[in-house]
């Protein structure tokens, strides 16, 4: 059975999945859902792109596929920026998955943002963790080697 000192062997960037699919603050709640829908996954960053070539992608918030289904059923004309949680929780590729997983139950998050010099490198979930979880048991009891991720690497969507 795995226990606290394997979270605390394990970094963030052991577990998660280098990459991120982003949104701007203006798309509609559809561009929101087709790019969560297209990519398989439970959320998408909002970045603020900034001027040309100064400062770009800067991480702005996140939309979770719950803030979607909140922003469906008001009705309202919504976009990702009025969706998105603006309070972002963040950790970096070094910090242990013990300190994922105490922010995530501190906050009540399923995903935190993995940023590295303040920018979005990656997204790591509660079933990354699970899945670090798994392989590591299963590599402690001498039967198969740590797999990657399977889930391809995701991709920032294209900008019209």
């Amino acid at each position: 059975m795995l226990s606290i000192p394997f979270l605390r062997q394990i970094t963030v960037g052991d577990a998660m999945h280098v990459g991120i699919v982003t949104c701007s603050p203006s798309d509609d709640l559809d561009q929101v859902a087709a790019a969560m829908a297209e990519n398989d996954i439970h959320c998408v960053v909002a970045v603020d792109e900034g001027p040309p070539g100064e400062d770009d992608d800067r991480l702005w918030g996140v939309v979770s596929d719950l803030d979607l289904m909140r922003g469906i059923v008001s009705g309202g004309a919504l976009d990702a920026g009025n969706l998105a949680e603006l309070d972002v929780a963040t950790v970096t590729p070094e910090d242990t998955l013990d300190r994922a997983v105490r922010t995530m139950v501190r906050r009540g998050l399923a995903h935190l943002v993995v940023v590295a010099g303040r920018r979005p490198v990656g997204v790591i979930s509660t079933l990354d963790i699970a899945r670090a979880m798994r392989d590591s048991s299963i590599m402690a009891s001498g039967t198969a080697r740590r797999r990657p991720p399977t889930r391809p690497i995701l991709r920032s969507l294209p900008r019209p």
